[in-house]
């Protein structure tokens, strides 16, 4: 099985540098090789090169070389499947920590598509936003005409990203946007029902205190959390011009508050220009597993918050149960995080 993915990704390899082919295809193997050209590499480097029995290792290595040779000119500008499952496009969501030109203009023709469907805008709209880089063109592509479709229900429990309409709202409120009021006023009628547990999150665009208190007074009760404290943390920490991680920090033991709520957000939150909203840690995601580590050695937080890092980290897939990580890991990606995890061994 593992001999055949290799070759099944060799063959995406070679074929997107094949210039006998059409740019679109070589575009789709480029794509297709993204994630698995290192595995190519380090199969072609095993002692004894078995899995890629009968062809030279040389050319193996070559096939690679050419292929990340080439790879940034067929892959800019271009961006994943937004129909896919929730699942692959979180798989996916590490890539987008930083964005290039060629991101942003992407995502923004994608914003602008009619075909976008809601997970397409949500996807989007949380990358602009998140980055800074959402604006007035965004609000004027979607507002009037596809409000319709956007204030659909739309289940955003196990996605990195929040309901479009709620991200909307929250740009259009800190840009001041003639459309925020109808919008407010759209969250805070009777109906749909299934948009009043989401309302909150809205607070997040222009925040002040009274939006702070309306949240805490939600965080400390026994309602069900669907982002409330993630966005009441993010709301604090623009409010008093800190990181967020701080704000969450200083939550913990904090009556009232739910602990593996707040582990999860504290985690969530270690990246502001790209929070995690995934309902829970995500034990697959190379996301989760960056900012567990990142919160394990921030020298600014508490013992306790490092500690929250650290078990986080030590239960990740990458080192219990890397088959279960999408894109598969390289041999490199998992030494290095055992390797991680032995040094902090005594922490």
């Amino acid at each position: 099985h593992r001999a055949g993915l290799s070759w099944s990704a060799l063959t995406a390899v070679r074929l997107s540098t094949d210039e006998r082919l059409p740019r679109a295809l070589r575009v789709l193997a480029a794509d297709a090789a993204r994630d698995r050209a290192e595995l190519v590499r380090e199969a072609a480097l095993r002692p004894g090169g078995g899995t890629f029995s009968g062809a030279d290792a040389d050319d193996v290595l070559a096939a690679v070389d050419r292929y990340e040779a080439a790879r940034d000119g067929l892959l800019s500008g271009t961006g994943p499947d937004l129909t896919a499952s929730e699942g692959a496009l979180g798989d996916l969501w590490h890539r987008y920590r930083t964005l290039t030109d060629a991101d942003v203009h992407w995502l923004r023709e994608r914003v602008a598509d009619p075909g976008t469907d809601l997970q397409g805008l949500g996807f989007c709209l949380e990358l602009l936003l998140a980055h800074g880089l959402a604006g007035e063109a965004e609000v004027e592509a979607l507002l009037p005409r596809r409000l319709k479709d956007l204030a659909k229900k739309y289940r955003t429990t196990y996605t990195e990203w929040r309901h479009p309409l709620v991200t909307l709202t929250c740009l259009a409120l800190d840009l001041g946007h003639p459309a925020a009021g109808k919008l407010v006023s759209w969250w805070t009628g009777a109906r749909p029902v299934w948009k009043d547990e989401l309302r909150l999150l809205t607070h997040l665009g222009a925040p002040d205190e009274a939006k702070a208190a309306e949240l805490w007074d939600v965080v400390t009760s026994p309602a069900h959390d669907v982002g409330q404290l993630m966005t009441w943390v993010l709301v604090r920490a623009r409010l008093d011009g800190e990181h967020p991680l701080l704000v969450a920090d200083r939550l913990l033991g904090t009556p009232g508050i739910r602990s593996h709520t707040l582990e999860r957000v504290l985690i969530g939150v270690a990246a502001p220009e790209q929070p995690l909203w995934h309902y829970a840690v995500d034990g697959r995601s190379r996301s989760w597993w960056q900012r567990a580590l990142e919160v394990a050695e921030h020298p600014g937080l508490s013992p306790g918050a490092r500690a929250i890092g650290l078990r986080a980290a030590r239960a990740h897939s990458l080192v219990r149960h890397p088959d279960r990580v999408r894109p598969a890991p390289t041999e490199g990606e998992r030494a290095a995080a055992l390797a991680w995890i032995e040094r902090h061994a005594d922490a």
